[in-house]
């Protein structure tokens, strides 16, 4: 009774709908309008228990604040979806998780929905580890990331990203409304067996909206430190194992984003986790699940950040701790702190070498004598391509591209050998025509030894700290590079390409 009173009361006030007349001027359902309310993306006010909407509200919200693929040709869409199915070969169906109710609700939005479905089968084939979505001025451009490189695969009218992009975000649960700041969010999909969790992040370009997507597969396929993946060579793997079964002290893996430094921690810590230790794990966002771990995801929103991490975790009674970054200031202090109370501490760090994560680690602040005191081991790496095994042929490398790598793995503890199997992939069907196919890891393991932790006492530069490291028994990232490619493993000139800043 008293609700019909109020929609009566609220028709004689001019230009304010209740619920149920806003969802069919909007024409979408309740229960969307209600998730709009909460996702932000629309204005409302409450009379008693009752929304209310005013029209003027209601016309000031973009077709887009919807997913709505007003204006798109469908026929224009299913022929980019029968052309990319068609390059990429994909067959199958993509079920998304959580499924959203009353989406798509026209002809256009199903169109859009079975494009980006398109694009995420195509992806998962190509094994991709992310879908860059870009609007540039009269197109845009899609592209996967597969094996650490962008491959163009679909160009698009610019007509189509507006809607493209607004049924990503819509799955992500992020407000399609807001375009002119960067905002991220996450979603599921099953395909056949495997399942995928998707990380969304967008960011407002002059064009419009540039969106990425990172695609983790959810099947338990953790690279383990006896991988052959892995591509670590036997005298570094002993020092990390060393380290790994340490009681206490820091363990850090150093490199600069994308190059397999949180994968190898993850291997590590498969290796150490049993059901008689305490492991803590503190990670933006966490990426993987594991038996006998307790892990916990950043929430800056929340007030959960790695500051007030690092000062719970001792509370919390851990054996093994691992940090999903180290950052200035307290988070670097509190890693520190717990390896010098008794606790194995992992971590990662953004440096380009051992020696260099060492130095960085004392410009944060930390004492010279306690990072001498408490650091075990610093592993510097990155990810390089392997060359095809399909159609992989001998090479002889340019000289201007092997001499300045020679010289350094001189420098770096390996020489040459005089008759090396280099090769390279002269492109196939299987290798989609790169002549790489799968990547491995390429390292440096810095073992302190009591005359490198004098070294770090004393603040030592890092080519210092290489140096003495080097002659201790450590081989340089371009050594160890050099390495893989006179093994035939990968090329001269994928590591040249990796680590070009180092060989100028």
């Amino acid at each position: 009774m008293a609700r019909k009173k109020a929609e009566r009361a609220d028709e004689k006030v001019e230009g304010v709908l209740t619920l149920d007349q806003a969802a069919a001027e909007l024409g979408i359902s309740r229960s969307t309008l209600q998730r709009m309310l909460r996702q932000g993306n629309i204005r409302g006010f409450k009379v008693g228990r009752q929304w209310r909407f005013r029209r003027s509200d209601l016309d000031k919200l973009s077709r887009m604040s919807h997913p709505s693929a007003a204006g798109v040709s469908v026929a224009g869409l299913d022929g980019l979806v029968a052309d990319l199915a068609a390059h990429a070969a994909v067959t199958g169906e993509v079920i998304m998780e959580p499924v959203l109710p009353d989406y798509p609700t026209t002809e256009e939005e199903v169109a859009v929905e079975r494009l980006l479905h398109t694009i995420l089968l195509a992806a998962v084939k190509d094994t991709a580890s992310d879908v860059h979505i870009d609007p540039i001025r009269a197109d845009t451009h899609v592209r996967f990331r597969i094996d650490g490189v962008l491959h163009p695969v679909m160009q698009a009218p610019r007509d189509v990203h507006k809607a493209l992009a607004a049924c990503i975000k819509y799955h992500a649960d992020i407000p399609v409304d807001q375009q002119q700041t960067a905002q991220d969010g996450r979603f599921r999909f099953r395909s056949g067996e495997s399942e995928y969790d998707v990380r969304v992040a967008t960011m407002p370009s002059i064009y419009g909206e540039s969106v990425v997507m990172r695609l983790l597969d959810q099947r338990p396929h953790v690279l383990t430190l006896d991988h052959p993946k892995l591509g670590m060579i036997a005298e570094d793997m002993a020092r990390l194992r060393r380290a790994l079964t340490a009681p206490m002290g820091l363990i850090i893996a150093a490199g600069p984003t994308g190059s397999g430094k949180t994968s190898l921690l993850y291997a590590g810590l498969q290796h150490i986790a049993n059901p008689e230790i305490k492991t803590i794990t503190v990670e933006d966002p966490v990426e993987y699940s594991f038996p006998w771990v307790t892990q916990a995801a950043v929430n800056v929103r929340a007030g959960f950040t790695y500051e007030q991490a690092g000062r719970a975790i001792a509370r919390h009674d851990p054996d093994v701790v691992m940090l999903g970054e180290i950052r200035p200031g307290p988070v670097a202090q509190s890693a520190v702190q717990i390896a010098l109370t008794g606790h194995l501490v992992l971590s990662v760090l953004h440096a380009y070498s051992a020696a260099g994560a060492i130095v960085r680690l004392l410009d944060m602040g930390i004492e010279p004598y306690l990072l001498a005191d408490t650091l075990l081991c610093v592993i510097a790496q990155r990810l390089i391509r392997r060359v095809c095994s399909e159609c992989a042929r001998p090479d002889q490398p340019p000289r201007d591209l092997l001499s300045p790598l020679v010289e350094r793995a001189r420098a770096g503890g390996y020489e040459l050998p005089e008759s090396p199997r280099f090769v390279r992939g002269a492109g196939c069907e299987h290798c989609r025509n790169t002549g790489y196919h799968g990547l491995m890891g390429m390292f440096e393991v810095l073992e302190p030894s009591v005359g490198i932790a004098r070294l770090i006492a004393q603040h030592e530069s890092a080519d210092v700290i290489e140096a003495a490291a080097v002659q201790n028994g450590m081989t340089t990232l371009a050594a160890d590079g050099l390495r893989k490619a006179a093994e035939g493993i990968t090329t001269v000139a994928e590591v040249s390409r990796v680590l070009s800043w180092q060989l100028e």
